[in-house]
């Protein structure tokens, strides 16, 4: 569920160019770093050091090699699918343990998103709502939920993040040691929110992703139908289109289920769900699991959700980058000529994305069991035109510049209307925060060049009138895109 954003080479727009600074849950490590970035970890992936320590890795599959020249940089273990020309083919690598198969769990994080909003599209295909319903006539102890001008908040508005909801309630207990956040959450708690809650914004007028929007979503369909949302999703959806064997909101017995880690590396514990934010993130999967739900999503086999499948991935919504569209969770990005669907998940240990290109009939998932980026590569096998990140760029020879030659650099330059990248210099230090992403560090080639080591991208400041003047503008370089912004007064 997180955010751990990344790239392109074509116009693959939305999910790439929010991607591309920083990359997944859209979940709770992003929401809970604090404003001040923090420490470089000595032992990060990027390091040359740590890159060169790791042990050849295993592989299998027909992209196991590209698997296995991530994990040459970062990662434990990768597993993917692919859907391409009709056939499905999987691929795996790792440096540490067995390799993966197509029936190895891993955390899925905010695609599971995906899942409630299909549960919705099932209820509106069937006739018990329509989307523009308000969502607070199913609520109970007639709790209600409404916009700024007091117009009530739609179940259309919570699929597609436009409801105005914070991304979590300030109510869910959020510590810098948290090593399980949304393990004791539950409908109690968020309904004491929500009765609180002010709404700072008409319905449906900006894009705010939103975890607390898709646990209430979650919990709303309950309420609907008198079924706790397990039930409901096993009913609904795992059982008609036969992944009950591959999906799970917690791991069966005697399944493998791989340890996560963070990006450094280092085992972190699982993320266990109450049932009110189970709706954002719970999902554990196989890729084999994936592979069918994207061949039901493509309607590439017979199954009783068609209709519900079309409503998800037609367009009711615009996402926060122009250009970019959303429809009932899955966010559109533009390809040559076609429309693609993505959503991708992290948890503290696990990261994930999924990809669909009905036009074509192709799709694509890669599941890492570290909080890396992977998004790029699951583009690339379901785009092979687009290349994937080149994560050498992130291991470049470093410089150190004073701090006064980095205070011209730091302001808030605007990349569109609705993105911007805030540049900030803490001691000797240079960091950027992307709207809505967490703070990276960028390393200095030159006085005005520098680079990321999360993820493969260079930023190339303008020089000002003078030596000590404001830089005016800065470019963002990645993935053969060059992306300008200007400097906010």
């Amino acid at each position: 569920m997180t955010d751990i954003s990344r790239r392109t080479g074509l116009r693959a727009t939305a999910a790439l160019t929010a991607a591309t600074l920083c990359g997944p849950m859209r979940a709770w490590a992003q929401s809970a770093s604090s404003a001040s970035p923090a420490p470089a970890d000595k032992a990060s992936a990027a390091d040359p050091a740590a890159s060169s320590a790791k042990p050849e890795p295993q592989r299998s599959g027909p992209d196991g090699a590209l698997l296995a020249t991530r994990l040459q940089y970062q990662g434990v273990a990768l597993a993917s699918m692919r859907i391409r020309d009709g056939a499905t083919t999987f691929s795996a690598a790792t440096v540490q343990g067995t390799l993966p198969d197509d029936q190895t769990l891993f955390e899925l994080g905010s695609i599971t998103k995906t899942f409630t909003a299909l549960l919705l599209a099932d209820a509106v295909t069937r006739g018990l709502i329509k989307l523009d319903d308000p969502v607070e006539t199913v609520l109970p102890d007639r709790l209600q939920l409404r916009d700024s001008l007091d117009q009530p908040i739609r179940w259309v508005d919570l699929a597609t993040q436009r409801s105005g909801l914070p991304r979590l309630p300030s109510n869910l207990d959020v510590q810098a040691n948290t090593k399980d956040p949304y393990a004791t959450y539950d409908w109690t708690q968020m309904a004491t929110f929500l009765s609180g809650w002010k709404s700072a914004k008409p319905r449906d007028t900006a894009y705010e992703y939103s975890n607390l929007g898709f646990g209430l979503l979650g919990q709303a369909l309950g309420f609907l139908q008198k079924r706790d949302y397990a039930s409901l999703l096993r009913e609904r959806v795992l059982a008609p289109l036969g992944l009950t064997n591959d999906l799970f909101l917690s791991p069966p017995t005697g399944r493998r289920f791989l340890d996560g880690h963070d990006r450094t590396g280092r085992p972190v514990d699982h993320w266990t769900f109450r049932p009110a934010m189970a709706p954002a993130g719970a999902l554990l999967g196989t890729t084999r699991g994936l592979a069918r739900y994207a061949q039901a999503a493509m309607g590439q086999f017979e199954h009783p959700l068609k209709e519900a499948f079309k409503l998800c991935l037609r367009k009711h919504g615009a996402r926060d980058l122009p250009g970019s569209g959303i429809g009932l969770a899955w966010q559109g990005a533009l390809l040559p000529g076609r429309v693609a669907f993505n959503h991708d998940g992290a948890t503290f240990g696990f990261s994930t994305t999924l990809w669909l290109d009905p036009t074509k009939g192709n799709a694509s998932a890669v599941l890492s069991n570290a909080a890396i980026g992977v998004v790029d590569l699951g583009l690339h096998l379901m785009e092979p035109q687009i290349p994937p990140s080149d994560l050498s760029l992130t291991m470049q020879t470093a410089i150190t510049l004073p701090a006064e030659a980095l205070k011209p650099l730091a302001g808030v330059y605007a990349l569109s209307p609705s993105m911007k990248l805030t540049v900030q210099v803490d001691g000797g230090r240079l960091f950027a925060r992307a709207t809505g992403q967490q703070a990276f560090e960028l390393f200095a080639k030159s006085p005005l060049t520098f680079f990321a080591k999360v993820t493969p991208l260079e930023i190339v400041f303008e020089p000002g009138d003078t030596a000590d003047a404001a830089s005016p503008a800065l470019t963002i370089k990645q993935a053969g895109r060059n992306t300008r912004g200007v400097r906010e007064p």
